[in-house]
């Protein structure tokens, strides 16, 4: 196979990635090129994280992601403390049209929704949401504006 890993190597290629990224808890699985993820982490930023050096070890490859979000005794959270949190998160950030975003929050899922203009919007949104304590998965359901004219990113 010319030009393509081999399941071992890209396995090996993963596996250094997650230890660079700091994703201890987490196993790679490399079959035919299919790259599974399993384990436990205790915060949703890191299955990110752990997503994220996973593509940058595979390359452009399909990823299955089974790691699952254990919080630590101590950064449960009802839900209710959850939302509380995510909403102050939004409203602190500058970039975030937190007024138009209306959230939800089920056994740590949170599922936003909401108008915004710029696609800088939504993703900043979703940066603020995945560093939340207690946050376990995020569902996107906020829509960019088709008839915004389009506008970089401000810098601050």
């Amino acid at each position: 196979m010319v030009g393509r890993m081999g399941d071992q190597q890209q396995r090996e290629r993963v596996l250094r990635e997650l230890e660079r990224a700091g994703s201890t808890g987490v196993s790679v699985q490399v079959r035919g090129g299919h790259v599974t993820l399993s384990g436990t982490v205790d915060s949703y930023a890191k299955k990110l994280a752990a997503r994220d050096a996973a593509h940058r070890g595979a390359g452009a490859v399909e990823l299955t992601d089974t790691i699952q979000v254990s919080l630590p005794g101590t950064a449960a959270r009802t839900d209710a403390e959850i939302a509380a949190a995510v909403a102050r998160a939004l409203e602190w950030d500058v970039f975030v049209p937190d007024r138009r975003i209306r959230l939800a929050v089920r056994e740590g899922k949170i599922t936003l929704e909401g108008d915004v203009d710029y696609t800088w919007q939504r993703q900043d949104t979703l940066r603020v949401v995945r560093h939340v304590a207690g946050v376990r998965a995020i569902v996107d359901h906020i829509r960019v504006r088709p008839d915004a004219a389009p506008r970089p990113r401000p810098t601050a």
